[in-house]
């Protein structure tokens, strides 16, 4: 993810994920935004429109232990020395197989584990679902609620803690994940409502502008029928990412797209005070293992059926006529 975006989410950025059908593999994402937050000790705020917070933070994956390597011996390093292709190879970067670069800061992820209860405690977390009311909330003619509560609580989150940019003090980041903004606990399926989640949106991109944080919201998009909404909500986040799946549609029967689970398209990068990050791959694809969430690049395989059911021919011969016997 940090190699599509040009080194990861910027602070003070606002990235849109839209939701793949059954919100299956998006929410995956999420649990990694969350749990590399764990994992560097970083402030957390959730507000889940799904399912509850607490339920999110026991599912967050767990860190990968790495691997120990063997010491090679004599021999075998002798003979890697043979089979190097080049001296100044030796220090480029370590790419995938797919094609796609890794980098070492980042952690590996078990999916098949979760995170345990000590590293959530030490971590602060601040969780804020959907309420369907609050005594202790002030009405903003701005917006209604539950979008102004939820913006004053997170605004409440980073004052309260010295994340602001003018604190001269601080030394850490928060990260804000919406998932699943769009859920029916928002009341997202009204036109009402449409105008509050993009005055929201301005809202918090304008607080993360003066902020030590980086938020992260999911939207159901496939079923919304209004794509002009569609495209202010794109215009007003710095990253969009969309994610199809194929749970239900043909392509899954497509032998092409056998190996994945779905696509994934870069809509937006982030452009803060510089040229756009010129991404080197645009056919992206997502696979669900038992441990991994794997991004790579689309790879067709040759069609070998469709070649060996074809008759051989010479190159210059012509198609035979229905008389050849």
């Amino acid at each position: 993810m940090c190699y599509i975006s040009g080194g990861g989410l910027a602070v003070g950025t606002v990235c849109l994920i839209e939701e793949d059908h059954y919100n299956t593999y998006s929410n995956v994402l999420v649990k990694y935004f969350l749990a590399e937050g764990v994992a560097n000790n970083h402030n957390l705020f959730i507000s889940s429109g799904e399912k509850p917070s607490e339920t999110i933070l026991k599912e967050l994956p767990a860190i990968k232990v790495p691997e120990v390597k063997k010491e090679s011996t004599g021999h075998d390093s002798a003979e890697k020395d043979e089979l190097k292709i080049a001296w100044r190879y030796q220090n480029q970067q370590s790419t995938f197989a797919s094609g796609i670069k890794a980098y070492s800061h980042n952690h590996g992820y078990d999916l098949s584990k979760t995170l345990p209860e000590e590293m959530l405690q030490n971590c602060s977390i601040t969780t804020c679902d959907p309420p369907e009311r609050c005594e202790e909330y002030c009405e903003n003619g701005f917006i209604s609620f539950p979008f102004s509560y939820l913006l004053q609580r997170i605004t409440s989150e980073i004052t309260s803690h010295g994340f602001r940019t003018s604190s001269k003090n601080c030394d850490n980041i928060v990260r804000i994940a919406l998932p699943s903004f769009g859920s029916p606990l928002w009341n997202f399926g009204s036109e009402k409502n449409h105008l509050n989640i993009i005055r929201f949106l301005y809202l918090l991109k304008g607080l993360l502008r003066t902020s030590f944080a980086v938020a992260v919201v999911t939207v159901p998009s496939y079923f919304i029928q209004d794509q002009v909404f569609i495209s202010r909500i794109r215009q007003i986040c710095d990253t969009v990412i969309s994610l199809e799946s194929f749970i239900g549609p043909d392509k899954k029967s497509n032998p092409l797209f056998k190996e994945y689970n779905g696509l994934l398209q870069v809509v937006k990068l982030p452009v803060l005070n510089t040229f756009i990050y010129p991404t080197q791959i645009s056919d992206l694809a997502f696979k669900m293992k038992r441990k991994d969430f794997i991004i790579e690049r689309l790879h067709l395989p040759p069609d070998f059926e469709e070649a060996q059911g074809e008759p051989g021919s010479f190159g210059c011969s012509g198609q035979p006529s229905k008389l050849d016997f």
